[in-house]
Parts: C-alpha cells; structure tokens; sequence
C-alpha cells in the first residue's frame, strides 16, 4: 500500500488508514477532509438555490409589472346604476 502525508500533520500514512497514528485525523490519506468536503458541496448548492430564486424573481417582476402598468393606464369606465337617467 502506498503511504501519502497526513493532510494535517504531514506524517507518512497508508491510503487506506481511517486515522492518522501522528495527529489523529481522520482520513489521513484524503486531500480533503469529510466536512471541507461537506460546505464545499452545501456552498455549490447554496448558489444554484440562490441563481435560481433571483431569475425567477426577475422573470415574474418582468412579467407582471407591464401586465399591472397596462391595468392601470386603462380609462376608467365610470360604472352607472341602472335607475339614474
């Protein structure tokens, strides 16, 4: 088995060690350790979450707000009750 540095403490662990015998930490042989990894995928979808929710704002401002301007510029049609002459 091949032997890699710690990612913490530089000492010389096996690949497949789940601790490292210096330090301590788990995984010694990833470049990366489980909860980097962890913000690293939950910050990715953060920002996808974060795109997606400012486009769809955009696209129903940019739909609603000419449909509303158009409602309002509409004359109004003063309405009579059916008695008055």
């Amino acid at each position: 088995m091949p032997l890699v540095p710690c990612r913490a403490c530089g000492h010389q662990v096996d690949t497949s060690a789940t601790a490292c015998p210096g330090c301590g930490a788990t995984n010694p042989g990833h470049k990366i350790s489980r909860q980097q990894r962890d913000l690293i995928v939950s910050l990715f979808q953060f920002t996808i979450v974060a795109i997606l929710l400012i486009w769809g704002g955009l696209y129903v401002w940019r739909t609603t707000v000419p449909m509303i301007r158009e409602i309002l510029a509409r004359p109004q049609v003063e309405q009579t009750q059916g008695g008055e002459r």
